[in-house]
């Protein structure tokens, strides 16, 4: 719920968004005519300016806000800006609208059944001098001329944003930007340099870099004839989470490999038309991979096409099957497709039908994971280009671990337009600014992220399910854009593949340790470990749903898989007895985790304050504060 004060005389908008009010007015007129008119709208706009699109279209919408009898918002407007973000997830915001705008850059970043189903689809062209010259008057800019008008068109609206102040005449604002244009150098650009790198110069792909090198080595035998096609992998399927660089990884292995690049989606196919303009999208791409072979065939949004066992009305499965069909026919064709390697990508690999996934079609699944340390230092340094920065860099490790290369480049492309505005060098110094804004922890905070920590570290090493490598905690967070972690304790699987009931109650008081330990220290857990798929009480609850329904571990032995892209929260939602063995479940291993914390009370303290003073502490570190050098651990315990 949110309130607002006594109402004010509202100050005119600034002149940028003005302007982009003036572009998407025509276009949302017919919607915003009638009141309460329900519509879905998408925008393209031009680079760079979503955002200010984005503000101008909700001061267009009635404001404040409606919302319906549950506090919902009836009228949404929002960006997308990025082709990995979750499909459902851009459902979830506009589930409870009657009337929604999105905005983005870039067509192909929404799923194409969300661009089919829309009422509207416009390119939002650049702003015309027109433009600047109505929106001077509503924005109660004086002195804008034709001239000006003609010279504002061509800069951006982040320069238009800085320059143009209602406390300066705006032929100051106007003599000031021409005269930094004149001073200004562009950069020479660097489009080949980028296109022409290879996998080998990359950085933080870990083993998939690995898999695209040998597969780099297999078409060079292929082409010099000394193996045959059947030697070399047919495609492979890449996931990872968004931002992690699988197109880039897709260009730098085609230029590794020295092949052509075919680029392709689930969305462009689909904006085509219907099925069969869809089907006949998708073998067209087949074919132009075919006649470039040797090449590479790359399908973004893999997981778009679902699986044809999926729950859904009729119709839409019905739809799916016919599609997954063709995409089935094309990656396997009777005369076979030598010389093509297909390589799709998802940030979901459970939700795609096996069939895509067999041996000769999609047969490698292969990870990209988040960026190490000395991953996400290489990336920095290849996106600053030419700016190297010295030093260790420590402050930007520690701020940007969790980050994605997507994240990584930003903050780089953030810290060379700083850099270019102010023409002076790439420091250090200014890196740290263009970084987002980040709260400092209070000791009070830093205390209970610690024990928090802590708990999960001891229950995994006392319980040995899995191996603790090394815990940590943050003194600062992001205060917005990125999700906030605080801390976190990581722990590589146990060998071996026998695994009973114990082993996954094992992982789940693991799971739980860090909300029993804030119990046993303070008496009660705040919110940390929820609200998010992969929060500790989501997974625990997964993991329990699994060992009743997926392993026969439970209170029966009859195996139920669920349906759908949440498949255990589809069983718990039709099923009150497996809710409330999963509730049990989880409230034992939870008591559990309390008592092993109470009676390692002094060793929690003991390495919570260790965190609180280092921010980490090392698997082995863990361990000795753990078992005394006389104390054997019990054999049971693969602590490593």
């Amino acid at each position: 719920m949110s309130y607002r004060s006594a109402s004010r005389p509202k100050s005119p908008p600034h002149l940028v968004i003005a302007v982009a009010r003036c572009s998407v007015r025509n276009a949302l007129r017919p919607f915003l005519r009638r009141e309460n008119l329900a519509f879905v709208a998408v925008l393209i706009v031009p680079e760079d300016s979503a955002d200010y699109y984005r503000r101008a279209v909700s001061s267009l919408i009635q404001d404040p806000m409606p919302v319906d009898e549950y506090c919902n918002d009836t009228a949404v407007v929002f960006t997308v800006a990025e082709s990995t973000i979750d499909p459902r997830s851009v459902y979830d915001r506009i589930k409870h609208a009657r009337q929604v705008v999105v905005v983005t850059e870039r067509r192909e970043y929404l799923p194409g059944d969300f661009l089919a189903g829309a009422d509207l689809v416009m390119d939002v062209v650049r702003p015309t001098p027109e433009h600047f010259i109505a929106a001077a008057r509503e924005a109660k800019v004086p002195g804008m001329t034709r001239e000006h008008a003609e010279f504002l068109s061509t800069k951006s609206f982040d320069a238009i944003l800085v320059a143009v102040r209602q406390t300066r005449p705006l032929m100051s604002s106007v003599r000031q930007m021409k005269r930094v244009a004149a001073r200004t150098v562009e950069p020479e650009p660097t489009p080949d340099k980028t296109l022409s790198l290879g996998l080998e110069n990359m950085h933080g792909y870990g083993k998939a870099k690995d898999w695209g090198l040998q597969l780099a080595e297999d078409l060079r035998a292929w082409r010099a004839g000394e193996i045959t096609w059947d030697d070399v992998d047919r495609g492979a399927l890449l996931f990872g989470p968004p931002g992690c660089g699988k197109t880039s990884y897709a260009k730098a292995l085609a230029a590794t490999c020295g092949v052509d690049l075919v680029a392709a989606s689930a969305a462009k196919w689909q904006a085509k038309g219907h099925l069969g303009d869809y089907l006949k999208a998708m073998r067209a791409a087949f074919e132009e991979a075919r006649k470039k072979a040797p090449s590479l065939l790359f399908i973004d949004e893999f997981d778009s096409f679902g699986d044809r066992e999926s729950a859904g009305d009729d119709d839409h499965r019905d739809y799916r099957r016919q599609v997954i069909n063709g995409l089935l026919e094309c990656l396997d064709p009777s005369e076979g497709r030598e010389g093509v390697v297909v390589i799709g990508a998802t940030n979901n690999p459970d939700v795609i039908d096996r069939a895509l996934l067999r041996s000769g079609r999609l047969e490698t699944l292969v990870e990209i994971p988040l960026p190490n340390r000395d991953a996400r230092i290489a990336i920095l340094h290849h996106h600053l280009r030419d700016h190297q920065i010295e030093g260790d860099l420590r402050r930007f490790v520690a701020a940007t671990r969790g980050w994605s290369g997507a994240d990584i480049e930003k903050l780089a492309r953030d810290t060379r337009r700083i850099a270019r505005r102010r023409k002076v060098p790439v420091t250090e110094s200014l890196l740290l600014e263009a970084l987002p804004e980040r709260y400092v922890m209070t000791a009070e905070e830093l205390r209970h992220t610690a024990v928090h920590e802590a708990g999960h570290a001891i229950i995994g090493v006392l319980l040995s399910c899995d191996v603790l490598t090394s815990v940590h905690i943050e003194r600062e967070v992001p205060t917005q854009g990125m999700q906030q972690v605080a801390g976190r304790a990581t722990f590589k699987p146990a060998t071996g593949i026998i695994r009973t009931a114990s082993y996954y109650d094992d992982r789940i008081t693991m799971l739980l340790g860090g909300i029993a330990a804030e119990t046993v220290v303070f008496g009660y857990h705040a919110d940390g470990a929820g609200g998010a798929p992969s929060s500790d009480l989501a997974v625990a609850s997964d993991l329990a749903t699994r060992t009743e329904r997926h392993y026969g571990l439970g209170a029966t032995l009859s195996v139920e898989l669920g349906k759908g892209s949440n498949p255990l929260e589809y069983l718990r939602d039709r099923d009150p007895e497996l809710r409330r063995l999963v509730e049990a479940r989880l409230k034992a291993q939870f008591d559990r985790a309390v008592g092993i914390l109470r009676d390692r009370r002094a060793e929690l303290d003991r390495l919570a304050n260790l965190l609180v003073q280092r921010g980490k502490a090392n698997g082995d570190e863990v361990r000795a504060i753990l078992f005394d050098a006389s104390e054997t651990p019990h054999p049971s315990r693969r602590d490593g």
